[in-house]
């Protein structure tokens, strides 16, 4: 092996061995923090982790053990509903073109099986084009974010009100992120606001709908849970890099939650969840693990439409149906129904080049039409 592999293989060591360490130690103070009993003035509830009671999302009881029925009303009032949006997104020589679709699924259980299901607008809507110009790379980045976002927050509150569901789950975060928020001197900042006015909407809707809404994060990257649980430890700066689920991994054991938290230390003064107003105290969080052969999920919902003890036994119960990819099955089905095929993107450009009549502005990328590689 030349000098070159050796370096390359000693560099894979030394991370090799890092990832194994940082594991040991998040292992290590797991068990100590779950052993000390301590209380946490800084979450909504005093202890750290509570057991989760499965709860199906139906009137009637379920055969399957440790299972309990929400009310007999639930399952009148439309079942769980789903909202996942895909997204497909080209630059060109004039403009950029993004193609998008939000799909909401609606599925109503009874006796602990599915019984129905819809979709809304429909099992597979055309995708809505939109194109702007003129946009740097952070604007390019932005306007996909908030193309996305404006179109599953329009499909959740049209699902509300055709579905009436007992629950909402979207795909991500309930909340805008500070990545979704552009300049404020940029031309996109008024699809910004579009966006907040959306999301506002939604929790009134929900709100006076009784509907609880809830979002689900697979894949978190947060650290506002190790925020908390810092505090008045000082073990815990040994993890100052490590995200919560990588943590809670060790922590939680199958069908146990988190205590709830606030989204934020201070709503007021964040940058994003300051602009939802009368809402921003009223994001919460908890993470739960739904299985002993997967990683926990971020749970978020908003204060005033949901109970946090039911939303974890019917998320939790909702992930059952595969232990090693325990994630809600509606939420599945949704973005399933919601995934766009590049090739709708190649269709659209051929529409789209005929009928401007090959403008010099729909002319491609020269790094998408390279002779060579």
């Amino acid at each position: 092996m030349d000098n070159g592999g050796n370096r390359a293989a000693e560099g894979m060591d030394g991370i090799a061995e890092r990832i194994r360490s940082a594991e040991d130690e998040r292992k290590k103070l797991a068990a100590e923090l779950r052993a000390s009993k301590a209380q946490y003035a800084h979450a909504l509830e005093k202890e750290l982790v509570y057991p989760i009671t499965l709860r199906a999302p139906e009137g009637s009881h379920s055969a399957q053990s440790g299972m309990e029925p929400l009310s007999r009303s639930a399952g009148k009032e439309g079942g769980v509903c789903a909202v996942d949006g895909g997204l497909l997104a080209q630059e060109f020589h004039g403009f950029d073109l993004l193609l998008g679709r939000a799909v909401a699924v609606n599925f109503v259980y009874a006796d602990g099986k599915l019984a129905s299901h819809a979709y809304h607008p429909s099992a597979a809507p055309e995708p809505l084009p939109n194109a702007l110009g003129g946009l740097d790379l952070r604007e390019f980045a932005w306007h996909q974010s908030l193309f996305r976002l404006s179109t599953e927050l329009g499909t959740a509150a049209e699902a509300i009100a055709k579905f009436k569901p007992k629950f909402l789950l979207l795909d991500g975060s309930v909340a805008p992120q500070i990545a979704d928020k552009p300049t404020g001197t940029s031309g996109l900042r008024e699809l910004y606001d579009e966006v907040i006015r959306k999301y506002k909407g939604l929790y009134e809707l929900a709100a006076a709908s009784k509907c609880a809404l809830v979002g689900v994060i697979k894949d978190s990257r947060g650290k506002r849970f190790l925020e908390i649980a810092s505090k008045g430890n000082p073990q815990m700066e040994r993890l100052s890099n490590t995200a919560d689920t990588p943590f809670l991994n060790h922590l939680l054991q199958a069908r146990e939650r988190t205590f709830v938290f606030n989204y934020v230390s201070m709503p007021s003064h964040d940058p994003v969840i300051k602009d939802l107003d009368e809402w921003a105290g009223r994001v919460l969080a908890f993470y739960l693990k739904p299985s002993e052969e997967d990683r926990p999920l971020r749970v978020e919902f908003i204060e005033g439409t949901a109970d946090h003890d039911e939303v974890a036994g019917v998320v939790a119960w909702l992930c059952s149906i595969n232990s090693r990819y325990a994630y809600p099955a509606v939420l599945i089905e949704a973005d399933m129904r919601a995934a766009l095929d590049k090739r709708e993107m190649d269709r659209a450009y051929r529409s789209l080049f005929l009928k401007a009549g090959g403008s010099q502005s729909m002319l491609k990328l020269r790094r998408d039409e390279r002779p060579f590689r």
